[in-house]
């Protein structure tokens, strides 16, 4: 993969509550700044890791599910008790294959919200 990748998630928000097999946390990674060329994720494996402010201690450090390799595109079902408390985090994505690992390089935030899904 060409050096550099950029995320966006498709939600800006989350109910900590919220877990399901249907609703999915889910983005798409890109492989330029301008978001128009989609990463090719074909061998990966893909974590996504939620931080507080500018300190990266994992929060939430759960694989993901590539939905379509070539189209960049990744979910997944949070269960019961896994996101951590109300606040705003810093989504990274880490990517790692036969040894290497990359992430993401932009901020992207997912503001927790206590309560429930509605």
């Amino acid at each position: 993969m060409t050096y550099g990748l950029w995320l966006q998630m498709d939600q800006s928000q989350w109910y900590r509550d919220d877990f399901s097999d249907t609703n999915l946390l889910t983005g798409t990674l890109y492989s330029n700044k301008q978001m128009t060329v989609k990463a090719v994720l074909t061998g990966y494996t893909l974590t996504i890791r939620l931080a507080k402010g500018n300190r990266w201690g994992d929060h939430f450090n759960r694989t993901a599910t590539i939905v379509s390799a070539t189209g960049g595109t990744f979910s997944y079902a949070v269960a019961e008790g896994q996101m951590p408390p109300p606040g705003i985090y810093n989504v990274k994505l880490e990517l790692t294959k036969s040894g290497s690992r990359e992430s993401t390089l932009n901020r992207q935030e997912l503001f927790i919200l206590e309560g429930p899904t509605t």
